[in-house]
């Protein structure tokens, strides 16, 4: 377990890994130390504890129950899955969901007869990708509470883009693979952060969060897209295409950590960072929030599968 006053700082030369010991301060989210900072540039991640004070992780958390309590299943049929198929791809309902509050189901949320197995609020994945602009308590969160962090890890013009509440709840909760964040919010040159608030206390058994110290010093290996369909060139799709992939290879997971948590504890992952997470097959579930940011300053493609309405501009903290 990574504790609060001793985190494990990697540093990557050749195929060689180093470890040190490293003192945390104590966060009063309204700075990160330059020690904070040169952790995170090191290893590509950086826990700081006790961040956000448990009622309010309990607030957040209320509000998702109430959101999924009033959401009417019928209306989705959206699985997320860490690996989609090209039909799953097309979904648009996924697609025009970048400043919605939609909900996607666990993969085994359903059987053969499409019939829900497990309780609603047990069979949700997430709840995304708009819940700080369109919900009061988590853009509150968001613009005031977060937003210490978000400067201090150094952008000019933060724009807060994705948010996504993650359930992982008990005993249904699916693996997420190994992906880099910038796969999918995409600059030029990369600039994406996930500010990724354990809700729930979140260990090995109930699915934390994995990491591979250093890797955020890969190459970005994908990117996921916005393509015309093959058979409907006014139809909008989504496919992962190689970026700068190394051929036949695959990412890794090799030297990977498990970044354990306390509840408010806020955990910030570099964009090229490979990390992952395990099914949650524990009576305990793991509920997260999400919130990635890219620099406003910097080049953002049409085709990043996230896009707002041509009429729409993405929020920012000024």
């Amino acid at each position: 377990r990574i504790g609060a006053s001793n985190l494990h700082a990697f540093s990557r030369t050749g195929l060689s890994i180093s470890t040190k010991s490293f003192l945390s301060t104590q966060v009063n989210q309204s700075f990160i130390s330059n020690t904070q900072k040169e952790f995170l540039k090191e290893n590509g991640y950086l826990v700081l504890r006790n961040f956000l004070p448990v009622q309010k992780c309990q607030a957040l958390e209320k509000r998702i129950g109430k959101l999924i309590a009033e959401f009417d299943p019928t209306t989705s049929t959206s699985l997320f899955r860490g690996h989609r198929t090209d039909k799953e791809y097309e979904d648009q309902y996924f697609l025009t969901s970048g400043n919605q509050i939609r909900f996607f189901w666990e993969p085994d949320a359903f059987n053969d007869k499409g019939e829900l197995q497990f309780p609603i609020a047990d069979s949700i994945n997430k709840v995304g990708h708009a819940l700080h602009t369109k919900d009061d308590l988590f853009r509150d969160y968001v613009f005031n509470d977060l937003r210490p962090a978000v400067e201090g890890v150094g952008y000019k013009k933060p724009v807060p883009l994705q948010a996504m509440y993650i359930c992982k709840s008990q005993r249904t909760g699916g693996e997420v693979g190994p992906h880099q964040d910038s796969t999918f919010l995409y600059t030029n040159p990369t600039s994406v952060h996930a500010f990724w608030l354990s809700i729930h206390s979140s260990s090995q058994e109930n699915g934390c969060l994995w990491a591979i110290p250093g890797s955020q010093k890969y190459p970005l290996y994908q990117r996921f897209v916005r393509v015309p369909a093959p058979d409907n060139p006014n139809k909008t799709v989504l496919r992962m295409i190689q970026h700068e992939m190394p051929e036949n290879e695959s990412l890794p997971t090799k030297g990977g950590v498990p970044i354990e948590t306390d509840v408010g504890d806020l955990v910030i992952l570099h964009g090229q960072i490979v990390h992952w997470s395990n099914a949650n097959r524990s009576d305990q579930s793991r509920h997260a929030f999400m919130m990635h940011v890219i620099e406003g300053e910097n080049d953002y493609p049409k085709d990043n599968w996230l896009q707002y309405p041509e009429n729409e501009k993405f929020p920012t903290f000024a």
